[in-house]
């Protein structure tokens, strides 16, 4: 492997933060963007007949949009404390995936989803969720015995 402070190692680092930080301006883009969309779209539903109500399929659009920003808002915020450290930060990344899944189990219609679908989701949430336990419980043991 390369020594860290050779110059093309240096340069290729310096490439992927560039891209890393593209990529955080068009995550941002599509954040506002996908924000005045949902606002436009509550906006018009809202003047339609019958005034000021919503259907339950409106609400679970809406639902999903804000759960999706709100995804988008996790991805970049992992993406700035990769540009700002040597790792890639496997704790933030887990928060996502949960996030993301739980984004699909709340707007899911259980109705038309079929049972193997549901296992598989049920493993991916277990899987996540001792996943994070693990992590969380590795990272305060870490600050118990710095502590010390």
């Amino acid at each position: 492997m390369q020594a860290p402070n050779d110059k093309f190692v240096k340069s290729i680092l310096f490439v992927n933060k560039l891209i890393i930080k593209f990529l955080v301006c068009v995550l941002t883009v599509c954040l506002i963007l996908s924000s005045l969309h949902l606002l436009t779209i509550i906006y018009f539903k809202i003047k339609e007949p019958p005034i000021l109500l919503f259907d339950v399929t409106l609400l679970f659009d809406v639902f999903s949009m804000i759960l999706i920003i709100a995804i988008g808002y996790e991805l970049i915020k992992s993406l700035l404390i990769i540009i700002s450290s040597q790792t890639i930060p496997s704790f933030p990344v887990v928060q996502i995936a949960i996030i993301a899944v739980c984004n699909k189990i709340i707007t899911m219609d259980i109705k038309h989803t079929d049972f193997y679908t549901l296992v598989g989701l049920a493993a991916l949430i277990s899987a996540l969720g001792l996943t994070y336990y693990f992590h969380k419980t590795k990272n305060q043991d870490t600050q118990i015995n710095k502590e010390h």
